[in-house]
């Protein structure tokens, strides 16, 4: 072959590679890893968002439940399938505020693993008791609290989990000497709760706890926002009894931090764009949560701010766990 065939067969080539057309993101499935088991709460609102974010991408998007070792598992399978964008994690505020810090084998630190994409809702933690706790308002279980120190029994969703660190958070902040029971999760807690075993629990509400309420088998006495919350009207502030105090769950989207930024920004896109549908947020809001569309800059501020609240508690729980 002519060295002049040659060099024009080379000139050829460059030139369909740059006039080849380059695939945008994505083209092909998204897998979001959700830590949870399915069936509850959480894992219904994902699936909720599936549909129109499938639709905004134009690619089918597919949810994959991973739960275990405390989210650990989904992480670091999401990690694992590497930085391209077609394998994300659902997270909420424990999986980046408090779990990576509280346990010796998690060897994850969203700081440094992961990058923000998207912020999705929001739920109030709510401080419940048993209708024998003698206090009808926050101020009064407060001051019966400190009348007897160390004879209140409160539940936790297991030690180190979030509502054990922001329960402490508020005990701390109010003064109060209380005993930590834990439980395998928020059901058996509420149990507890309703026979007396504990007299208090600060979570966020099922629907089967709106209904003890509305039939006053537990007393809410605060929900942990600075504002009144639409979703337990009536329910006063804790924040007005203790200024500043706030317990407010969130989830978001995160993906491995070596995701290009233009990927990000096409994801944040996306999961924002569906929770602008007023229809959604009403199903939303009747699953017990308020959307909180954040794009990927604002929920990375998000989580480095529940990374900061709860820092003084997890210190303090490291510090005592032998």
């Amino acid at each position: 072959m002519s060295r002049r065939i040659t060099a024009w067969l080379a000139v050829s080539a460059i030139a369909l590679l740059a006039t080849a057309p380059v695939h945008a993101f994505p083209d092909k499935p998204v897998r979001i890893i959700v830590p949870f088991p399915a069936g509850g709460v959480t894992d219904a609102m994902i699936r909720l968002l599936q549909a129109p974010v499938s639709a905004d991408l134009g690619q089918p998007v597919i949810v994959e439940n991973r739960p275990g070792a405390a989210g650990a598992i989904g992480a670091r399978a999401t990690l694992e399938a590497g930085a391209d964008g077609y394998t994300i994690f659902m997270v909420n505020t424990g999986l980046v505020g408090i779990t990576p810090y509280v346990q010796d084998n998690a060897d994850i630190d969203f700081s440094q693993h992961f990058r923000a994409v998207a912020g999705l809702t929001s739920a109030p933690s709510v401080l419940l008791v048993n209708p024998e706790v003698p206090a009808d308002s926050l101020p009064a279980f407060i001051d019966y609290a400190q009348a007897h120190p160390g004879r209140v029994n409160y539940a936790v969703a297991g030690r180190g989990a979030y509502s054990d660190l922001s329960t402490d958070l508020f005990a701390r902040q109010a003064g109060l000497e209380m005993v930590a029971v834990p439980y395998q999760g928020n059901a058996p807690a509420t149990i507890a709760l309703l026979g007396n075993e504990v007299q208090m629990q600060l979570t966020i509400l099922s629907s089967a706890m709106n209904g003890y309420i509305r039939d006053g088998r537990i007393k809410a006495l605060g929900v942990a926002t600075r504002e009144p919350s639409p979703l337990v009207p009536g329910v006063p502030p804790i924040a007005e009894t203790l200024p500043g105090f706030e317990a407010v769950v969130y989830t978001g989207i995160v993906a491995p931090a070596g995701v290009p930024d233009d990927v990000v920004r096409r994801l944040s896109d996306a999961f924002t764009s569906a929770l602008a549908n007023p229809e959604l947020e009403q199903r939303l809001f009747d699953m017990g949560m308020e959307s909180a569309a954040l794009d990927a800059a604002a929920y990375d501020q998000r989580i480095a701010s529940e990374i900061a609240t709860f820092a003084p508690a997890v210190q303090a729980f490291v510090a005592q766990t032998p």
